[in-house]
């Protein structure tokens, strides 16, 4: 009943929305500008960092408006939602391009200027499981009667992919044509290859505790869709942890903001140890350059450490009923068989015999994420000269 409500209300509003953003527009003429608009975080994500610095470098006329407030953030206050798409739809309306990492309500369900141009970085260099379209009416997804009425993923002019191998994949996810799937990496990839130094000196300084125990190892698991399957997964989390306390390392867990391990029932609850660290406030990409090894389940992360060349290892015990649930676009066990597990002794046991990524991540990279094509032509170079050549 809930979603009936819920699709009636989405197309019985769109009619009036339609004429409310027109008159926005009517008010707003078109200037020289790009509007940033992400809901992942409310701190600037690196990837918009590194391209609004390329464009700023490649034209200075250039007028740029960041908004990022996450999904989180607005539903913790008054009218959030309401009052943010608001935000968004006023600066949409004059911006001559607009740059995403994720859905936004305010591109894809409200009709846009026929020469808005329209980026879709995503926030992540790929996806393992099923994501958006792929996923609607399984175990956790969209219900697909919603992703039509809210056109889920409409209005895109581009969308980048960061290797060949992901033109399909993501076709289908976003309900998009090949000819606007662009193969060029988010600029995280820019980073990851080569990070600033001075920076990660300056974050081991800082968190020293971190190194107290070694190895360092940095858990980033994917969110579950179900507390059934969370409870699972904090069982599996701590058959883990035992396993790290009997070595003397330390694990680094970074939680997927979707998780609903923070419920206060007694099985959803975080175990604690001294030889945890559970989401420390340090970026994603710092820690895959401090960390020695990084092991992930079904989350893109794993492009990200294979990139940054860190020993990659996939905790899989729920492998078997992830894949009838939600689904995977690349399973782990079919390109790195060797670096899977679903026993944490085992695991642990490869691991302290590595310290370099092997021949299957190798392969596994080279597989999915696009080589840098020239010298000091980085991600954020070509991006930014793909967008400005799109509103000139």
């Amino acid at each position: 009943m809930k979603i009936r409500l819920l699709v009636f209300a989405a197309y019985a509003a769109r009619p009036l929305a339609v004429l409310f953003y027109a008159a926005i527009k009517l008010l707003r003429p078109v200037q020289h500008k790009i509007t940033f608009i992400s809901r992942q975080s409310d701190l600037t994500p690196v990837d918009f960092t590194l391209l609004m610095h390329e464009l700023n470098q490649q034209d200075r006329s250039l007028k740029i408006k960041l908004l990022c407030c996450s999904d989180a953030t607005r539903s913790k206050r008054f009218l959030g939602h309401l009052r943010y798409t608001l935000i968004e739809l006023w600066h949409i309306a004059n911006s001559s391009a607009v740059i995403l990492d994720g859905y936004a309500l305010s591109v894809s369900y409200f009709p846009q200027r026929k020469g808005l141009y329209v980026l879709q970085m995503w926030h992540t260099l790929g996806i393992l499981k099923r994501i958006s379209w792929q996923a609607v009416d399984t175990l956790g997804g969209r219900d697909s009667r919603v992703a039509r009425a809210f056109r889920m993923h409409a209005n895109y002019s581009a969308l980048l992919v960061s290797g060949e191998a992901f033109r399909e994949i993501y076709r289908h996810a976003f309900r998009t044509a090949r000819t606007r799937i662009q193969v060029v990496p988010p600029p995280r990839v820019d980073i990851l290859r080569k990070p600033d130094m001075n920076r990660i000196d300056m974050l081991i300084m800082q968190h020293s505790e971190f190194f107290a125990r070694t190895p360092l190892i940095f858990y980033a698991p994917t969110f579950r869709d179900c507390p059934e399957a969370s409870r699972r997964w904090i069982a599996d989390l701590k058959a883990l942890l035992a396993v790290v306390e009997a070595r003397g390392a330390t694990l680094i867990l970074k939680t997927h903001m979707r998780e609903c391990a923070g419920n206060h029932d007694e099985g959803m609850q975080l175990p604690t140890s001294p030889n945890l660290i559970v989401n420390p406030e340090v970026d994603t990409l710092d820690l895959l350059v401090i960390v020695d090894h990084v092991i992930t389940d079904y989350s893109g992360v794993a492009f990200e450490a294979a990139t940054a060349g860190k020993p990659l290892w996939f905790y899989i015990p729920d492998h078997d009923d992830y894949c009838k649930g939600r689904g995977l676009n690349v399973d782990p066990v079919q390109y790195m068989p060797d670096a899977c597990f679903d026993d944490p002794e085992r695991l642990m046991a490869a691991l302290s015999q590595a310290s370099l990524p092997s021949t299957q991540q190798e392969q596994f990279l080279h597989a999915f994420v696009q080589p840098q094509e020239k010298a000091g032509i980085t991600s954020a170079k070509r991006i930014a000269r793909l967008v400005l050549q799109s509103i000139q």
